[in-house]
């Protein structure tokens, strides 16, 4: 795979230029990224193997409503009790 022109094609595609102090940067990661492809690609997967979960929007009129003020019997996200 040339690296170079895929950088150059993509980049041009997207309209996101590629400063040139980090064009190396880039080349080499894509480089990487396209040595590892074939392993990603051929890993065997069984019927049994799932994607990944689909990201589904909420809107706001689906969340939960906040908890009351003040209230401390629901846990915050980082667990345990609340300060």
């Amino acid at each position: 795979m040339d690296v170079s022109a895929y950088a150059d094609a993509a980049a041009a595609a997207l309209g996101l230029p590629i400063a040139p102090q980090h064009r190396a940067g880039v080349l080499q990661y894509l480089q990487l990224v396209a040595n590892m492809a074939p392993r990603v690609m051929n890993f065997p997967l069984g019927p049994a193997d799932e994607s990944g979960n689909v990201f589904r929007p909420v809107g706001p009129q689906d969340l939960p409503e906040p908890p009351a003020p003040g209230g401390t019997d629901t846990p915050h996200a980082g667990g345990g009790a609340q300060p």
